[in-house]
C-alpha cells in the first residue's frame, strides 16, 4: 500500500491525471479535497497584461465606483446588496489559516461592520477612495484576508473563463454546475448562472494563474505604515533635529522607530490623515506594489499533510494488513494519526530517531509540548518525567511479548524521560499485557501505555468532534490501570 498518497494531499493536476506539476502548467495547482493558505492578489492579476488581465482591472475598478457612488448617494439598500454577496469563494480552494475550506470569507456581521466603517469613513465619504489599494488601506476592517475575499467574488465570472480556457488546453473535463453570487456588470447585480467547470468530488473547482497568489500579499496597512509611513516620518524628524531624534558619537542623527511608534500609532484614522497630507507616499507605495508584482516569484505550493476525517484514517488503518511485510505503512500512518490526534501537545515529530551513538533507534519521537492536558498532568499530578514521548509501533496480529515491552522500556532516560506508548493492532490478553507494563512501572523502570487500532478509531472520532477532554479522560483511564 502506498500509504503516503493517502495521507499527503492529492493535487488537482494528480486527480484528473494530467501528468504534470506545477512548473508546467499555467494555473495553481490546487489541492483536490483541502484549502492552500495563499491570497489571491488584484496587483498579482494586473501585472499578466493580457486583454483577460486588463478586463479584470476593469472589473474591480467599476465594483468600487458603483459601490463608493451607492455610498455618496446614500444608498444603503445597493451598499447592503453589494456588501452582504461577498462570502468565501470555496471553487477557488484558498484558506487562510486552515488547509480546508471553511466559509469564512465575510459572513452577514463582518458585513455589516464592513458596511458601518465604510459609511463612517470619511475617506469613503470625501471620494478619496479611488480603488482597491486605497480601500485595503483607508477603510477599517479590510485586510488581506478580505481583500483577496472581494477579488474572488467580484472576478469570480473572469476566473470561470481562466479556468474554462485552461481546461480547454489540457482536456479536462468539465461540468454544468450552479456558480453562485458572481457579479454581473450588466446589471450591476450579484447573480447566479450555469457554468461548465471542473467537478472534483461533487465539488465545482475554479482555477486561478500561478502570477495571481501570494503566500503574503503586497497590499498590506501593516507594510504601508512600516516601510513608507515611519520611514518617511524618520527622515523628516532626522531632518528636522526635534526632540524625538538624537545624536550619536560620530555625529549621526537618528530616529528610533520605537519612538515613531509611540507617536503616530497604528490606525486607520492615522493613515488616512498621513496619506491625505501626503499623497506622493500613497502613490509611491500604489508603483512600489506594481513593481513588486511584476518580480515576485511565484507562490510556492508545499506538501501539507491530508485533512482527513475520522472514518477516513479507520478504513486506511484496516487496509493495512498485519504483518512485517506492511510494518512501514503502519508505521507511516501511526506517526500521521499521532500528530492529528494530539496536536498542539506535541512538538518537534521525528521518526526513526537515532540514541546511544546511533546504536538504538525509536520509531517515533515528540517533545511535550501540552499545557494544560494530559501530557502536562502525567509530569505535575504523576511526577512522570517526559520531556520526550516515545513510541514504538508493532503491525502484531498476535500477543505482544515481554521483548517488546522492554525495547521501549530500554529507550527510556533521566534526561529524555520514563514514558513511552507502545502502538500495535490488537491484544489477545490485555490482563497479561497490564501485568507486564505494572512490572516496569514496580521496578521504576517507567510508564508504558498500549494502543491497540480499537484505541485509536475511539482517539480519532474524540478529535474528529473537538471532544479534547475526551482524549485526555482516555489516556488518564490507561494510567489508571497501571497504577490501580
Amino acid at each position: 500500500m502506498e500509504i503516503d498518497k493517502l495521507i499527503k494531499p492529492q493535487t488537482f493536476c494528480e486527480y484528473f491525471n494530467l501528468g504534470k506539476h506545477q512548473g508546467e502548467v499555467d494555473f495553481l495547482d490546487i489541492y483536490a479535497n483541502q484549502d492552500i493558505p495563499l491570497f489571491l492578489d488584484p496587483f498579482g492579476i494586473s501585472v499578466i497584461g493580457s486583454p483577460w488581465a486588463r478586463e479584470c482591472e476593469s472589473q474591480i475598478a467599476t465594483y468600487f465606483q458603483y459601490l463608493l457612488d451607492s455610498i455618496k448617494r446614500g444608498d444603503k439598500k445597493t451598499i447592503k446588496k453589494l456588501l452582504n454577496a461577498l462570502h468565501e469563494v470555496n471553487e477557488v480552494a484558498l484558506g487562510y489559516s486552515q488547509y480546508q475550506p471553511e466559509g469564512r470569507g465575510i459572513g452577514p456581521k463582518q458585513a455589516k461592520e464592513i458596511l458601518d466603517a465604510f459609511e463612517s469613513s470619511e475617506a469613503a465619504k470625501s471620494g478619496d477612495i479611488k480603488d482597491i489599494a486605497d480601500c485595503a488601506l483607508l477603510i477599517p476592517g479590510i485586510n488581506r484576508d478580505k481583500i483577496s475575499d472581494i477579488t474572488a467574488n467580484i472576478l469570480k465570472r473572469q476566473l470561470i473563463i481562466f479556468t474554462q480556457e485552461q481546461c480547454l488546453k489540457h482536456s479536462i473535463p468539465i461540468k454544468r454546475v450552479a456558480v453562485h453570487n458572481a457579479f454581473n456588470y450588466d446589471n450591476f447585480e450579484f447573480t447566479s448562472f450555469y457554468a461548465e467547470l471542473p467537478v472534483i468530488n461533487g465539488k465545482a473547482k475554479i482555477l486561478l494563474p500561478i502570477t495571481s497568489v501570494r503566500q503574503v500579499p503586497e497590499l498590506s496597512k501593516d507594510k504601508y505604515y512600516r516601510n513608507f509611513i515611519l520611514e518617511y516620518l524618520r527622515a523628516e524628524h532626522c531632518h528636522a533635529g526635534d526632540s524625538l531624534s538624537s545624536v550619536l558619537k560620530n555625529g549621526t542623527i537618528k530616529v528610533q522607530i520605537v519612538d515613531l511608534k509611540r507617536k503616530y500609532p497604528l490606525g486607520t484614522d492615522f493613515i488616512y490623515s498621513f496619506s491625505k497630507e501626503h499623497p506622493e507616499i500613497l502613490q509611491k507605495y500604489k508603483y512600489e506594489l506594481r513593481r513588486t508584482a511584476k518580480t515576485q516569484t511565484k507562490a510556492v505550493l508545499e506538501v501539507k499533510k491530508k485533512i482527513l476525517l475520522a472514518s477516513q484514517r479507520i478504513d486506511i488503518l484496516k487496509e493495512i494488513k498485519h504483518g512485517t511485510a506492511n510494518a512501514n505503512s503502519f508505521h507511516k500512518l501511526s506517526y500521521d494519526n499521532l500528530i492529528h490526534i494530539f496536536g498542539e501537545r506535541f512538538s518537534n515529530p521525528n521518526s526513526e530517531v537515532k540514541i546511544n551513538d546511533g546504536r538504538k533507534r525509536i520509531d517515533i519521537v515528540f517533545d511535550n509540548n501540552d499545557r494544560q492536558g494530559f501530557f502536562f498532568k502525567l509530569n505535575t499530578l504523576l511526577h512522570v518525567q517526559c520531556p520526550k514521548i516515545f513510541v514504538e509501533c508493532k503491525n502484531y496480529g498476535n500477543e505482544i511479548n515481554n521483548p517488546e515491552i522492554d525495547q521501549l522500556q530500554s529507550r527510556f532516560g533521566k534526561h529524555r524521560g520514563n514514558f513511552g506508548i507502545l502502538m500495535c493492532r490488537s491484544i489477545k490478553d490485555k490482563e497479561l499485557l497490564i501485568k507486564r507494563c505494572k512490572d516496569v512501572l514496580h521496578d521504576r523502570q517507567g510508564y508504558i501505555i498500549v494502543l491497540e487500532d480499537n484505541d485509536i478509531v475511539r482517539l480519532l472520532r474524540f478529535k474528529d468532534n473537538n471532544d479534547e477532554d475526551s482524549i485526555d479522560n482516555y489516556l488518564h483511564a490507561k494510567i489508571n490501570e497501571l497504577i490501580m
